[in-house]
């Protein structure tokens, strides 16, 4: 399962970092992206107030514990992270920001601001795809993209008056930097 959330998230990367290619001017061209440490694991939710499907301001905490199988240049094997986050939310679409902090197993730390780019919700899953930077700790200045999937078995209290207060399910989390290459003439 860790192996297919992590081909999930490289194809979700790929497609966001695709995304951004196309507004790249041509001079950063000759810059690529390698992955420091990619994680997968569990995450559970909270949303105040409860999600319904009229969209609101809405403030969210995840809580999450995961295993990183690829950690290049150090014996990271897992991390704990969580954060908080607002925007606007429904049962159907919204967007959020916030602050991510992760904990390694080392007993150091990484601080990011996220946004969420993708919000989507097949079968009543709710899908987010945020991305953002490392601003504080372990690998400041780094990218990071995290791929959320809240599970859709209690989509039901979105149509109730206090909505849906929380979720889990499987998460993962990327740590990339970008790298420097040789220009062409």
């Amino acid at each position: 399962m860790i192996t297919r959330l992590l081909s999930r998230t490289r194809i979700v990367v790929a497609a966001a970092l695709l995304g951004a290619a196309t507004v790249i001017p041509a001079a950063r061209a000759t810059e690529s992206s390698t992955v420091l440490v990619a994680c997968a694991g569990s995450v559970a939710a909270t949303y105040a107030p409860g999600l319904t499907y009229d969209p609101k301001p809405t403030a969210i905490r995840s809580h999450a514990v995961a295993k990183c199988p690829v950690s290049v240049g150090s014996t990271l094997t897992s991390a704990t992270f969580g954060g908080s986050s607002t925007g606007t939310l429904s049962c159907l679409a919204g967007s959020a920001s916030g602050t991510l902090t992760l904990h390694w197993d080392n007993g150091k730390s990484s601080t990011a601001s996220i946004t969420s780019i993708a919000s989507l919700r097949p079968n009543g899953n709710m899908v987010t795809v945020s991305t953002g930077a490392i601003t504080a700790g372990t690998f400041t200045g780094a990218a990071v993209v995290t791929e959320v999937t809240l599970l859709a078995s209690s989509v039901s209290a979105c149509l109730t008056p206090k909505g849906l207060t929380s979720a889990s399910g499987p998460t993962t989390v990327t740590v990339t930097r970008l790298v420097k290459t040789s220009r062409e003439s």
